[in-house]
Formats: structure tokens, C-alpha cells, sequence
């Protein structure tokens, strides 16, 4: 045995290797649905569904027109997009890609390698948390602080209410209400454009 495959053997013993086999293997293995809520838990805000929606469409309009250009079957570009949409759960490989979604699955190889680097680049996890914070923001700041018993509905949504009261939403006409038993409607309506931040203040 040379020097050379003695070093290799010993850092297979020790483990050292392995990592590397790994990462060459499962590039990506994740569910968007996940990734969102993980944005929510270290971001302390809500994502609202009109976000939710409007994130994942971004993604999958990405992906769909990449992987067009790099030849990438209709049919697999279109179930791909899907999955996206549906916040479904990803394995992307150096070999090939699995989607699955709610009602359906898809599986595909790539042709060759430029085709994986150039549309893998598009399946990322990472890429939902950089939608979001694309997205415009609310602020509900309530007074007195903290009403425990007030509601905040944003575009007839009932979202949760947090102590930084900081919701993500989609671009275009907002309407938020807060309300407090007794207490008259705090109401707010506008139109918010990417990465606009908005803050409304209620006394109730």
C-alpha cells in the first residue's frame, strides 16, 4: 500500500471523509413548509398566507423558467413547480431531483452537469428566506401594551399576535383590523410595494 492510500484508509477510519461523500451525494434534502416556519421561529414574525403564497410563487416562477432554458421536460418543470407551490419536500442530487407534494411526486435525472449546476441553484432552501424578506411588512404596535384579548385580521386573515407584532404580507392593497372587545376598530388600508415596511398604531 503507498503512503498515498495509507493517508486515504486512515481518514476513512477516522471518519473524515465521510462528510465529503455525503455532500457529493444528498446536495439538498429539505421541505419548504419547514423552512418557513424556521424563518418565523428565528425572525420573531408571522407569515401570512398571502406571503406564504407569494414566496413559493416566486421560487417556483424562477425554477419553471430556468429550468426551461436548460431543457428540462415540460411535464417535470411543471410538477417540479407544483411541489414548490405546495411547499413539498425536495432531494436534489447530483444525479437527479425528487418533488413530492400533497397529491403527486416527480423524479428526474439531469442530462449533465451544467444542467445540474445551473437549475439546482434554483432549489435551494435558503432562497424562501430571502423571498420573505423581499416581501413587505406590518408592524401592529397596540396601546396599551399588552391587551392580551385584542385580534389582528390582515386582508380577513386572523393571524396570531406576537409581542413584536410583525407580520410579512404580499405586495399590493392591505387592510388591517385590530380589535378589542368594547373598543372601537383600529383600521389601516394602503398599498404596500416590495420591501416596504408600514407601521400601525392602535390605541384600544
Amino acid at each position: 500500500m503507498t503512503r498515498a492510500n495509507c493517508i486515504v484508509a486512515a481518514c476513512l477510519v477516522l471518519g473524515w471523509l465521510a462528510p465529503v461523500a455525503r455532500a457529493q451525494g444528498v446536495i439538498q434534502e429539505f421541505n419548504y413548509e419547514v423552512q418557513i416556519t424556521a424563518w418565523e421561529t428565528k425572525s420573531g414574525e408571522v407569515v401570512t398566507s398571502s406571503a406564504h403564497k407569494a414566496a413559493l410563487k416566486a421560487i417556483a416562477t424562477d425554477f419553471s423558467s430556468t429550468a426551461t432554458y436548460a431543457g428540462i421536460n415540460h411535464d417535470d418543470t411543471s410538477k417540479v413547480a407544483l411541489a414548490i407551490k405546495d411547499a413539498g419536500y425536495f432531494s436534489v442530487k447530483s444525479q437527479g431531483v425528487i418533488a413530492k407534494w400533497s397529491t403527486g411526486e416527480v423524479r428526474f435525472a439531469w442530462d449533465d452537469s451544467n444542467q445540474f449546476a445551473t437549475v439546482a441553484s434554483t432549489l435551494k432552501p435558503e432562497l424562501i428566506s430571502l423571498q420573505l424578506e423581499r416581501l413587505p411588512s406590518i408592524t401592529v404596535v397596540v396601546d396599551p401594551v399588552p391587551p392580551v384579548d385584542y385580534l389582528v385580521e390582515i386582508n380577513g386573515e386572523r393571524v396570531r399576535t406576537t409581542d413584536k407584532g410583525k407580520y410579512r404580507v404580499d405586495v399590493g392593497d392591505v387592510v388591517v383590523r385590530v380589535t378589542r372587545a368594547s373598543r372601537q376598530d383600529c383600521l389601516w388600508k394602503g398599498t404596500l410595494q416590495a420591501g416596504a415596511e408600514q407601521q400601525v398604531a392602535c390605541k384600544l
